[in-house]
């Protein structure tokens, strides 16, 4: 601690002072960095020209800056955009950049901030020199660009996890920091965007959140004005990355503000080393300066609102959803992120002055992800939202493990449950991974009872993928029932033509079939009358058809309705795409649904697909099935 700083701020250090040699934390990171080389060979997706490539979805539009300005020398129109869709399929369309409002026609505004782009410039232009010298197109997106982000990505990330040890060393032993290193990249989210997903925001700001609590607590050791001034360039750049990242100025704010006499402390000290303030706010500004800067250039005003219809509502945050919902909840997915929750406590008995920091900015981060209207924010595993923020969590988390680490205090038969339990908990972290790599745990609509359908299988049937979409199931198990079909409609006597759709191309055991297609959004239908085939109410009702598809057949979807003088009763309906799809071949999808309560002999059973704005596919052998229970004794 340097002499000028006021007394009341000592309790920042560990009374050990930081360790002087660490090697079991720096052999963790080195083999699990190691490790996570393997993870991202194992899944490349380097030279892929589909949406499971590097440089796609929002990715694409962190990037589109470099290409667009030092490629195509386009950066107000990017008309070089239509070809990267055509040839990459980086998004469903092109999202990243939209007509500047009262600009001239075609003029582009990028929706997203420039930050990961000037971050990736060196990566880049490693990656422009590379195709040219491997003869690949020198068009921003092939595979060695590809290569040369991933990997960029992934230094960064052990940048990161370095500055991290370097912090908790400062107040923890070797072993703790090792443990929060390892618990931290196997047992939650942070392995996903670390390693396949390093080419978004979270990683980069992971890394971006412990700098800046390297360059805090190096300041509050000994105050410089360079110091000051790198932590508000850091704090420019976490904001020229998302704005939303703003909240990371508590943690210098009020670091080592444990007490009262430590605030009076910390004002003091601000006082009488204001050159530092205003060198920080310098920098501050200029990582932020950038944006405006574009902002101005592409809209003519300096600051811009680019999100279009996605706004905040910080009055009505959807805390319980953020935390808790199976579609996306952080606990959920990262059970083992209680730990550092409840290490707040051990934190606050140990070291006042980290805690109050770390604990304010989790509260007030937690806030603001969960108040953003797209609250579950897209594709992702788990809250993506909220990885960047671990390593402020890494401080509770070291914490907690500091207690537990005390067996002559806390009871050998506390610390082994616990450790079996973290055991479990990676392993299953883990293993949802892969279960989401394989697309097994969807994206974006994840739910209660298919989550529970598919946990701890590595083959999801029919049945299983069908709860994405429909809330009901048999209630026992298939080998229980006899399925009785109703009803087919395979197609083959109907008139062969461009109108009906209709066409000889191709069939299942038959010579036609239903091609789906924009200018076709219905199949023809398969209609009974629930009392002709003695249907009663709470029958499960089985709906099937025959899909072909070349790429997947995207967006259509199978529907099963019960209706009543021309009002619906019922509607269900399932997509037709999952991971049994077989591109090039014939595949089936089906679904059970109860027939309703209220069901009379004269409803009618209507099964269909609806093909809107979908992918072309050939349909045939809609068929209805009563699934009868079989008689037990």
């Amino acid at each position: 601690m340097n002499p000028g700083c006021p007394s009341a701020m000592t309790d920042l250090r560990s009374p050990a002072g930081p360790t002087p040699r660490a090697p079991y934390s720096l052999l963790a990171i080195l083999v699990l960095f190691l490790l996570m080389l393997q993870a991202r060979l194992w899944a490349p997706y380097f030279d892929t020209h589909s949406t499971q490539g590097i440089l796609t979805w929002d990715a694409m539009g962190y990037y589109i800056y470099l290409p667009a300005h030092f490629i195509y020398h386009d950066l107000g129109h990017m008309k070089f955009a239509q070809d990267i869709m055509r040839d990459y399929q980086p998004s469903s369309s092109f999202y990243q950049a939209f007509q500047v409002p009262g600009g001239p026609e075609g003029a582009l505004v990028a929706k997203y901030t420039c930050g990961l782009a000037v971050l990736w410039t060196p990566f880049f232009f490693l990656g422009h020199w590379a195709a040219g010298w491997l003869d690949y197109p020198q068009d921003g997106f092939s595979a060695p660009y590809q290569i040369a982000i991933a990997f960029g990505g992934m230094l960064f990330a052990l940048l990161g996890l370095g500055l991290l040890r370097r912090v908790l060393l400062r107040y923890f032993s070797d072993v703790v920091t090792t443990l929060v290193l390892v618990l931290l990249i196997l047992g939650s989210n942070y392995f996903q965007y670390s390693v396949f997903d390093a080419a978004m925001a979270h990683n980069y700001l992971f890394t971006g959140y412990a700098l800046l609590l390297w360059l805090t607590v190096r300041w509050h050791e000994r105050p410089t004005r360079a110091g000051a001034f790198f932590i508000g360039l850091t704090l420019g750049l976490l904001v020229l990355i998302r704005p939303s990242e703003a909240v990371a100025a508590v943690v210098p704010v009020l670091w080592g503000v444990g007490s009262w006499a430590a605030l009076r402390a910390k004002l003091a000290l601000v006082r009488t080393r204001w050159p530092d303030v205003a060198l920080l706010v310098l920098g501050g500004v200029l990582g932020v300066l950038p944006q405006p800067l574009y902002w101005h250039w592409a809209t003519g005003h300096f600051l811009f609102y680019s999100y279009g219809d996605q706004h905040f509502s910080f009055l009505k945050p959807h805390l319980w959803e953020v935390l808790f919902s199976f579609r996306k909840g952080w606990l959920i997915y990262s059970p083992l992120l209680l730990m550092p929750l409840a290490g707040f406590v051990a934190l606050w008995r140990t070291h006042r002055g980290l805690a109050v920091p770390a604990l304010a900015f989790f509260v007030l981060n937690l806030w603001v992800v969960s108040a953003w209207d797209i609250w579950w924010y897209g594709g992702s595993i788990g809250q993506r939202a909220l990885v960047q923020s671990y390593a402020v969590l890494a401080l509770p988390w070291a914490a907690a493990l500091a207690w537990l680490v005390q067996p002559q205090r806390r009871g050998t038969a506390v610390a082994v449950a616990v450790a079996v339990v973290a055991v479990l908990l990676i392993s299953l972290n883990l293993f949802q991974h892969w279960q989401y790599m394989q697309s097994i745990i969807n994206p974006d609509e994840m739910n209660r009872r298919y989550y529970f359908a598919i946990f701890n299988k590595t083959k999801p049937t029919q049945a299983d993928y069908a709860l994405l979409d429909v809330k009901t199931h048999l209630p026992r198990a298939e080998r229980y029932y006899t399925p009785k079909v109703l009803a087919k409609l395979d197609f083959e006597n109907l008139p062969s033509d461009a109108a009906s759709a209709i066409t000889a191309d191709r069939g299942y055991y038959s010579k036609q079939s239903f091609h789906a297609d924009a200018a076709h959004a219905f199949s023809p239908e398969l209609k009974l009358t629930l009392g002709d085939f003695s249907l009663n109410p709470g029958h499960y009702i089985r709906a099937s058809c025959r899909v072909y598809s070349d790429y997947g057949a995207w967006g259509n979807r199978l529907v099963m309705t019960v209706e009543r003088n021309g009002k619906t009763l019922t509607w269900d309906a399932i997509r037709l795409q999952n991971n049994l799809s077989v591109a090039r071949g014939w595949g089936q999808v089906y679904f059970d649904a109860p027939l309703p309560a209220n069901a009379l002999p004269s409803d009618v059973l209507r099964i269909y697909v609806l093909s809107d704005n979908a992918s072309s596919c050939y349909i045939d052998d809609i068929q209805a099935e009563w699934m009868k229970p079989k008689m037990t004794h």
